[in-house]
């Protein structure tokens, strides 16, 4: 803050005014130029040691590996869909995820295989046993928990540490954690079942009861209170939110334990510990719906700045500040002009959401004023090209249904073009002209 311009940071209009719009920019491309090279072996590790321990429990019998995967699978992909669904407001890369979920498949089966050689059950502690779960010390369930979720979190961690900017709150954490949970779980699952066989029917039965749904949505649930800490920790000046991260890994570990405890131990108390875990998931998706709002209002707070570049008006930014208004834009869109015009919509509404995200980690002090106004402008030429692509789509663009009764970027009028769109080789197209309507043509009576 030594400068007069960093001590405007203050002001919640100053990181628009940091530097002039660049016209010229070229949008940023979502996938990347190139697949790093640290993904590529991260998730081929991940698949290896996860592939090795599916081979261990093959060599045990088709039978049983057959029966544990599927089983397994069975309740991954709604909890998945669940997760994806509280992240659409701001949807997190598929490549970070796919790699999140993997990191805890591969964990799970690290621990899986480490037990195989040491000749004990290490990730499958309380093991099963005739007509239950065996109870297991105290050292063992507590140490267990703490394998697990920090393996769990190293991943979160390490997102905070090489990715930081893919965290703008704790719903971001909370989805990250969950992914890594889910990952883990399921190849957790293969293992027991695989052991449940040689139970018969009851074994496979009381396995699928205690663990088959509740061990993902617990797993997440642990993984999740880290990722919380991480995404504090990703919002506060650096190095100032670790605590965060290990009161989240504590309570992670503590809530852990006493699950595994549980599951040895009588109907009623595992049933009090099932219900001190719902209680913590509510807590968690108030705090998801809070998030929602606040940048919903970030929306509102930094957008009207932009209404004279001419990517957004008053109502589009109403419809932004709105998740039902939102869901209607899409559905216009596809309704409109098909997949391609929804994709615009969508690309147009993430781009929104991801600068006013980016004003208030400026304004935070949590990106430099180089990187923010090279993001910044990035994010306004990609508003410009999705609106310019789906106007032009249409002879005579219809008119929103969020601006019946004014302007709209997705429906120009004669004064209202709209913005210029940018060439890959960076210099600015003259601005795409909407057809020569009258002002409100469509709303003229005959």
């Amino acid at each position: 803050m030594g400068d007069g311009t960093v001590g405007m940071a203050g002001s919640a209009r100053y990181a628009a005014r940091v530097a002039p719009i660049d016209p010229q920019a070229v949008p940023g491309d979502r996938r990347g130029v190139h697949t790093p090279i640290g993904f590529i072996v991260g998730v081929a590790a991940c698949s290896l040691v996860a592939l090795a321990a599916l081979a261990v429990i093959a060599a045990r019998g088709a039978l049983p590996a057959g029966i544990g995967l599927t089983l397994a699978l069975l309740p991954i992909p709604a909890l998945m869909a669940g997760v994806l669904a509280l992240d659409r407001l701001e949807p997190e890369p598929p490549s970070s995820l796919v790699f999140i979920f993997l990191w805890g498949a591969g964990s799970a089966a690290l621990i899986g295989l480490i037990g195989e050689l040491a000749g004990n059950q290490l990730l499958t502690t309380p093991a099963l046993r005739s007509g239950g779960f065996a109870t297991a010390s105290t050292a063992a369930v507590i140490g267990v928990a703490v394998l697990e979720d920090t393996l769990m979190g190293a991943a979160l961690v390490g997102l905070l540490w090489l990715r930081p900017q893919e965290i703008d709150g704790i719903s971001d954490g909370v989805v990250y954690g969950s992914m890594v949970g889910l990952g883990f779980a399921l190849i957790e699952n293969i293992f027991y079942y695989a052991q449940a066989t040689h139970y018969g029917f009851d074994g496979v039965a009381t396995t699928f009861v205690l663990r088959g749904v509740a061990a993902p949505i617990c797993q997440a649930l642990f993984a999740s209170l880290i990722g919380a800490g991480v995404a504090y920790a990703a919002t506060v000046a650096k190095g100032r939110g670790l605590w965060a991260v290990g009161l989240g890994w504590l309570a992670a570990v503590t809530l852990h334990s006493l699950w595994n405890a549980a599951l040895a131990g009588a109907g009623s108390r595992l049933a009090l510990t099932y219900a001190i875990l719902a209680f913590i998931v509510i807590l968690l998706l108030i705090a998801m719906v809070m998030d929602r709002r606040r940048m919903i209002r970030l929306i509102r707070r930094y957008l009207p700045e932009y209404e004279p570049t001419g990517i957004l008006t008053a109502l589009d930014i109403s419809m932004l500040s709105s998740m039902p208004h939102r869901r209607q834009a899409r559905a216009w869109a596809r309704l409109h002009g098909g997949l391609g015009a929804l994709r615009d919509m969508a690309e147009y509404q993430l781009s929104a959401t991801e600068l006013g995200l980016l004003h208030h980690r400026s304004e935070r002090g949590l990106v430099d004023t180089e990187s923010f106004a090279l993001r910044r402008d990035g994010l306004v030429v990609e508003m410009r090209a999705a609106t310019s692509a789906f106007v032009g789509r249409f002879p005579v663009p219809p008119r929103p249904p969020w601006a019946t009764q004014g302007s709209s970027c997705f429906r120009p009028t004669r004064g209202h073009p709209t913005p210029a769109t940018s060439r890959p080789d960076g210099r600015p197209d003259m601005p795409a002209q909407g057809p020569d309507l009258p002002p409100d043509a469509e709303l003229q009576k005959p």
